[in-house]
């Protein structure tokens, strides 16, 4: 069974939605009130989802809750009432899965959550990826220099120097990456007078 965190920082309209998530089978485990611990409170109650409740999206309510989600990886989905593009673009880049304005019935209700649940998978992969290529890119430019710094100091050929790196990385079981980055910080601190 799905389980479900409300956050309610609107008016009112949070016992409806309680119970439309309750017709449809779903586990609401705590409606809390936004408060600058709700990401301690989001980890300890451990809820599949979150959903915020709101007239508007407030910023800081919209930060606390995202970046609780983020580290925590869990999607959040805002119900609310504001149709403004601004502020759902505002909810969206801050990591909100889903924006819903108006009511959703409760047959609708589990595949909309199911939804918001996939994007955020998807999301969150696409991230992972780029910043796994990041690190590759960063990575090869620290390898380069370093294959550089191999070269120049002991007359080695790129194919030689790429070796010794290689064979570094492995008896320190790290990445090439690592030690090459760690050889040219070296070197640079050993060029400096200033030290």
């Amino acid at each position: 069974m799905l389980k479900v965190m409300l956050i309610n920082d609107g008016t009112g309209r949070v016992a409806t939605l309680r119970r439309t998530l309750t017709e449809a089978g779903l586990d609401v485990l705590a409606e809390i009130d936004p408060a600058p611990d709700m990401a301690a409170t989001i980890a300890r109650m451990a809820p599949d989802i979150v959903l915020i409740d709101t007239d508007a999206p407030a910023r800081d309510t919209l930060e606390e809750v995202c970046v609780a989600s983020a580290h925590s990886a869990r999607p959040v989905v805002m119900f609310t009432g504001e149709s403004d593009r601004d502020v759902i673009r505002g909810a969206l880049r801050a990591g909100v899965a889903a924006y819903v304005v108006g009511e959703v019935p409760a047959s609708r209700i589990r595949s909309l959550l199911d939804v918001a649940i996939e994007r955020f998978e998807v999301e969150r992969m696409r991230r992972e990826e780029l910043s796994e290529a990041r690190q590759r890119l960063a990575d090869r430019q620290w390898v380069d220099r370093a294959k550089g710094l191999l070269m120049n100091l002991r007359g080695v050929s790129e194919e030689e120097a790429y070796r010794l790196l290689r064979e570094r990385a492995m008896q320190s079981q790290r990445r090439i990456g690592e030690v090459s980055r760690e050889m040219v910080e070296v070197a640079g601190w050993l060029k400096d007078p200033a030290g």
